[in-house]
């Protein structure tokens, strides 16, 4: 049974400026809350009852009420900037830990987050530039070789070819950015 479907759990968003991270409350433990106490805090400070929404004539109401929590932008208490949304299995490192805090910053740009359901966890997070080097080279290869797999295959066999080729250049070019950005050589 997953972890998190007992308990409620927050999701940590991350100022990668200010090498902080801040637990905030989920779209679902939201709604639950409008839900008992009927009301809603709009963003520019209004108050709007919502009683009705939970009903299944309203669901349109209710779906875009969900939409407006998803779209919801959380911004740093210290600097102002947005936050990234890392997920409930993120430990932040020491602010002091700089070095750690870049390469969390790099998992985060090639799309690396988080965010798992509790059974297994989120797999290995390297800790040293040197480990992240080979995690990038690693993850790198797999990328291309997913390419590779789909430029193989022909458009009979894989109707949705060309978005999973797509798809996976783009990782494959932020992976190769971020090695840039790290100053690593791409081999």
């Amino acid at each position: 049974m997953c972890r998190y479907a007992r308990k409620t759990y927050k999701s940590h968003y991350t100022c990668f400026k200010c090498r902080k991270s801040f637990k905030q409350t989920d779209t679902d433990d939201i709604l639950l809350r409008i839900k008992k106490d009927k009301i809603y805090h709009q963003r520019d400070g209004t108050i709007k009852n919502v009683s009705d929404v939970f009903t299944k004539a309203k669901k349109e109401e209710l779906d875009a009420l969900t939409k407006e929590i998803n779209a919801r932008q959380i911004k740093c208490p210290e600097c102002g900037t947005l936050m990234a949304d890392l997920g409930r299995d993120f430990k932040a490192p020491k602010k002091t830990a700089v070095k750690e805090w870049k390469i969390v910053e790099g998992l985060f740009q090639i799309g690396r987050c988080f965010h798992s359901c509790g059974c297994d966890g989120i797999g290995y997070i390297p800790k040293k530039p040197k480990d992240y080097e080979q995690y990038l080279r690693n993850t790198l290869h797999e990328y291309e070789s997913y390419v590779v797999s789909g430029q193989n295959k022909t458009h009979e066999e894989f109707p949705e070819r060309m978005e999973y080729i797509n798809f996976w250049t783009e990782r494959v070019s932020g992976v190769k950015a971020e090695m840039i950005r790290q100053k690593f050589e791409i081999i």
